[in-house]
């Protein structure tokens, strides 16, 4: 059997545990761990140079809101530009919780993200459909969209980001014309 803490590296005679190693083993497997990961979508907010958000010209003039009714062919109603990149990621969705005076439940979860991406509070995840054996599905299906509001590098004792912790609620989709849509 394989020594899980032989995965140490060091530097300047220090040794610790490799955390990228173990986060990429409990998103892909190895000999002795099962595969825990998903594949998924990182919805990323485009910046310009200044570090702002690009804005849509969707956005309307006054209120300066975006149209969520007709959903913008460049923005999907977001009011910014954005790219999407495919990450693998683990969820905690044990993690529910009641706005304050609100009467219904928002759905929230933990996210952990190995360290090859930078996530800030503006981007979304987004859960892809997959089949009874867990592939994502083609084409890809968009089925839940969660809003980052906390993402956090941990980090090791030289400062190395090690993986990313998020948490984000559940984005829901409403409608003028329908009641909410899950």
């Amino acid at each position: 059997m394989v020594d899980p803490y032989k995965s140490l590296y060091s530097s300047s005679g220090i040794k610790e545990i490799d955390l990228r190693k173990e986060m990429k083993n409990l998103l892909d497997g190895s000999r002795v761990e099962i595969a825990k990961g998903r594949v998924g979508l990182l919805r990323k907010m485009r910046r310009d140079s200044d570090g702002n958000l690009i804005t849509c010209p969707c956005r309307d003039k006054i209120t300066n809101e975006p149209d969520r009714d007709y959903f913008c062919q460049y923005c999907r109603g977001h009011g910014f530009y954005w790219d999407e990149h495919v990450i693998n990621y683990f969820q905690d969705d044990t993690m529910y919780s009641r706005e304050p005076g609100q009467n219904k439940e928002y759905d929230k979860a933990y996210f952990y993200i190995e360290h090859n991406v930078d996530i800030t509070d503006d981007d979304y995840l987004i859960i892809l459909k997959t089949d009874a054996d867990g592939d994502v599905v083609s084409p890809k299906q968009r089925q839940k969209f969660f809003k980052v509001f906390s993402a956090d590098a941990f980090r090791s004792d030289f400062g190395r980001i090690e993986y990313w912790r998020v948490r984000a609620s559940e984005e829901r989709r409403w409608s003028v014309w329908y009641a909410e849509n899950r």
